[in-house]
């Protein structure tokens, strides 16, 4: 716990990479417990055979600093990011989707909001795509080319999501003024 009087409680985005075992989670949850964290939201996405990916948001009156070793303890193979959330993160994805959708973002700029990515490109024809497994090449329903990036990997829940919010961007109805779609 922060040593820090004037210390408040915190809202922090915790993404980890856990062996796929029993046990796994109920120490990254204990080492949680010894900061002070408290658990708002919780997503498990399928990484491999052997591991999967925790993304948490949790509250408490730790720095980020003393999160990162906490979770790192729990964490011992690695794959940990740990960074100040908003509260906007505690929105569930479907409805950050959605309402991304309805604000109507370009393509680009949906995906980076969706995804949490640094940047999203559009490479021409010759240019290189994904470079590493911090860059997702998608393909929008017209053929243009995105690339996203950010600090964490993607998952294929994230790919799939993001696959999903191009494709309801193309079939995404013009509105009137009134806002009724397709008067």
């Amino acid at each position: 716990m922060s040593t820090d009087p004037g210390t408040t409680d915190g809202l922090y985005r915790v993404r980890v990479r856990l062996p796929d075992e029993p046990g796994a989670l109920a120490g990254l949850t204990a080492a949680l417990a010894q900061v002070r964290c408290n658990i708002l939201a919780l997503s498990v996405h399928g990484q491999d055979a052997h591991s999967v990916v925790d993304e948490l948001l949790v509250s408490g009156p730790c720095s980020v600093g003393e999160l990162s070793v906490a979770v790192c303890g729990a964490a011992p193979d690695g794959g940990v990011l740990v960074m100040t959330a908003d509260p906007h993160d505690l929105v569930d994805p479907p409805t950050r989707a959605l309402d991304i959708v309805a604000a109507g973002r370009s393509p680009a700029d949906g995906v980076a909001a969706l995804l949490g990515a640094s940047g999203v490109r559009t490479p021409g024809p010759d240019e290189p795509g994904a470079r590493d497994e911090h860059d997702l090449e998608l393909t929008a329903p017209d053929g243009t080319r995105l690339v996203a990036r950010r600090a964490a990997p993607f998952t294929v829940t994230e790919v799939a999501r993001a696959q999903a919010f191009l494709r309801a961007v193309a079939t995404r109805p013009e509105s009137d003024p009134r806002g009724w779609a397709g008067a």
